[in-house]
């Protein structure tokens, strides 16, 4: 380009070719230069760009917690967190963090229905431990069926547990019926209904497989 650049202003100009080419580099030099500093804005740009993006997903997830950014994170932090060898104790701090504080507790039985807040189901079952009572406990699932609509989500979580035993022989099933929402930043547990299995209350083929 500068060389037919300087050949058109040689003509133009009637100046002899070498002036035209010297009259040309200092034509096109500045407009090189401007090009490159708007290629180095714009990737300087680029990175910051990049950056704050990736600080925004790092924020997004809840303070950290990744076991509220999705259905099945929650879920499976519930079994998790309330499972517990002998001699340990369950994780009742993280199993908190996935309910709303007002999160409605429902246990059914032949006798009716019992209900609690969370933390009177924490109090109830962490009182089974100090006593004795539960000296070792495991709860996890073996089938799982969802829908879910917009931002509301509804689980029936079908498992199988164990109070101081770790034979599956031993294990009883049941659903946990559990309603969430989503907030925008996490998902929450708004309340969890549950009843075991029993010889004249089976569980149906459509909650197993």
């Amino acid at each position: 380009m500068p060389y037919k650049f300087s050949i058109f202003c040689s003509k133009k100009l009637n100046l002899p070719r070498k002036e035209g080419l010297f009259f040309a580099l200092i034509f096109c030099i500045p407009l090189f230069l401007f090009g490159t500093e708007k290629r180095d804005n714009f990737n300087t740009l680029s990175a910051a760009k990049s950056q704050n993006s990736s600080n925004v997903s790092l924020s997004s997830l809840s303070s950290g917690q990744p076991d509220v950014t999705s259905v099945n994170g929650v879920v499976k932090a519930i079994y998790e967190a309330i499972t517990f060898p002998e001699g340990e104790l369950p994780k009742m701090d993280r199993f908190r963090s996935l309910f709303t504080p007002n999160a409605q507790f429902i246990r059914l039985d032949p006798e009716g229905a019992r209900i609690m807040d969370i933390e009177s189901f924490i109090s109830s079952f962490l009182e089974r431990v100090r006593t004795g009572e539960l000296k070792s406990f495991y709860e996890g699932e073996i089938f799982r069926k969802t829908n879910a609509y917009g931002r509301i989500a509804q689980v029936f979580s079908t498992y199988e547990k164990g109070m101081n035993t770790e034979d599956p022989k031993s294990f009883i099933r049941g659903i946990n019926s559990i309603q969430l929402y989503y907030d925008g930043q996490r998902w929450w547990i708004c309340s969890i209904v549950w009843e075991d299995e029993r010889s004249d209350n089976p569980i149906p083929d459509e909650y197993l497989r």
